[in-house]
């Protein structure tokens, strides 16, 4: 399941994203550097001028690239020249699809393919020398700053729990994460571990457990890689279990708080709220890559349309 791009991932936010002109312009070399099938004396199909041409405008139902100076003025152009001028959402939207690009044609069977990652990491090295937030991670453009980290985690973690049989869940996820933002710290820590526990069950499709044999379970079950035994037992004992722990340790959250009123600090809150979302996220997308499993798109539930025609 490919997540959103960047601009509809962040649909208000991104409207503030900006790239300079040089990174733009070493953008455009490293496509040229990364397409396995660019070749400058050829007007062939490729995957830098055309593939991506064609992708972003399927992405988001265009029927042809622009570059904007105002609402009014704007000029219909290629992808070399959407990358250097076009608004930066949108070119941001470019690296993602250019990577998904890179994964489809190694993935084909391609004799000379380019290794995705290498593409990320110089894309990455583009970003940190012209000392701009963005990087890309596993494909997707984040914004290394805390605030967008936590949304990015949330919006993901949000995502993949809106397939059958996670529905409880999910409301468990959202109210950790209005508990939290509402400063109800107590309620995030414990909605954080409800939430973790109910995608666990979900995933072995139990009804009941503690959540030691139930993480035993999940481990038995093959969902986690056997490496090595030392492995399960360090992922079992300081990671899946760091949020029940949390919880059960934390006065005045799982158990009374004795004689004295315990309030938890919002940092512990936060750390628990965005444990979950990362575990969340690495169990279910697990689970997916095992399992066939409808999601909301697939059972008739339609995407709200953007108007993406113009930028602004």
């Amino acid at each position: 399941m490919l997540l959103k791009v960047f601009s509809k991932r962040h649909s208000e936010a991104a409207k503030d994203a900006y790239l300079t002109a040089p990174a733009r312009q070493r953008i455009w070399y490293l496509f040229e550097e990364a397409d396995p099938l660019f070749d400058p004396g050829n007007s062939g199909w490729d995957l830098c001028y055309e593939a991506l041409k064609d992708r972003l405008m399927k992405e988001h139902g265009w029927t042809e690239l622009r570059s904007y100076a105002s609402r009014e003025e704007w000029e219909k152009v290629n992808a070399r020249n959407f990358i250097l001028k076009g608004v930066p959402r949108f070119v941001l939207d470019a690296t993602e699809l250019f990577c998904d690009l890179l994964v489809e044609h190694k993935s084909s069977g391609c004799r000379t393919p380019t290794d995705p990652i290498k593409y990320q990491s110089k894309l990455n090295a583009i970003f940190e020398d012209a000392n701009l937030p963005w990087r890309m991670l596993e494909g997707r453009i984040l914004r290394m700053d805390s605030k967008w980290l936590e949304a990015e985690i949330h919006s993901k973690a949000g995502e993949l729990l809106s397939v059958r049989g996670f529905e409880g869940a999910s409301a468990e996820f959202q109210q950790a994460r209005s508990d939290l933002s509402s400063g109800d710290c107590k309620g995030a820590i414990h909605g954080a571990n409800l939430a973790l526990e109910s995608t666990m069950k979900g995933i072995l499709g139990i009804e009941h457990a503690k959540p030691g044999a139930m993480i035993r379970k999940l481990i038995d079950s093959g969902l986690v890689p056997d490496y090595h035994e030392g492995f399960l037992k360090a992922f079992e004992e300081q990671i899946l279990r760091s949020v029940p722990t949390t919880r059960n340790l934390e006065k005045g959250v799982g158990h009374g708080q004795g004689s004295d009123v315990n309030q938890p600090p919002n940092s512990l809150a936060e750390l628990a709220v965005n444990l979950t979302g990362v575990l969340i996220l690495y169990l279910l997308k697990r689970h997916l890559e095992l399992h066939s499993i409808e999601t909301g798109a697939e059972t008739g539930t339609k995407e709200k349309e953007e108007d993406a025609d113009i930028p602004f």
